[in-house]
């Protein structure tokens, strides 16, 4: 959900670094069986989770660099277009599944360090400009701003992960 109370780059940098070392923090207190063995209805374990945030980030490293996000969340743009976030979702932890929990980790960390470099030198102003400023494909009646796309794909996300991730290390097993 877009949040416009992130205004300034100052702003969405903090948030987002905070969201980061929120996420880093809590699964610094995971076992790898914690991350590896339990799993939701869905079929997710933690180590799905985090090479889903990485996929939507890389998506945003896409949209940075004006490429299309689909491409980079390895799916078909019918799909992107036109499916729904569950449907995305499901193909995006299928063929991440293979990964195994330390290569899941360096590809977040990896991900997220690039989106960061190619944050940094965009101004207020560019971060204010319209999705289709970035990525002219982007259909009409997307009316967020970059900075929109970029918070819901990093912050606003992590924060949802983190509470499913906390209550799938809770269930019984």
């Amino acid at each position: 959900m877009a949040s416009r109370s992130v205004t300034t780059k100052a702003d969405l940098v903090s948030v987002i670094d905070k969201a980061w070392d929120a996420l880093h923090s809590s699964l610094a207190r995971l076992s790898e069986t914690q991350m590896t063995a339990s799993h939701d209805e869905q079929g997710w374990a933690v180590k799905d989770h985090l090479t889903h945030i990485a996929a939507w980030e890389d998506s945003v490293v896409a949209f940075l660099q004006s490429r299309p996000r689909h491409e980079a969340l390895g799916i078909d743009q019918a799909l992107f277009e036109g499916g729904s976030f569950d449907e995305m979702n499901e193909v995006i932890q299928r063929l991440r599944k293979h990964l195994s929990l330390p290569e899941a980790i360096a590809q977040l960390k990896s991900t997220h360090t690039r989106l960061m470099s190619l944050l940094e030198p965009l101004s207020d102003a560019d971060l204010n400009l319209p999705v289709r400023h970035f990525l002219a494909s982007s259909p009409a009646t997307d009316r967020r701003r970059a900075m929109d796309l970029i918070h819901d794909n990093t912050a606003d996300h992590y924060s949802e992960h983190m509470v499913w991730i906390e209550a799938l290390v809770a269930r019984p097993t």
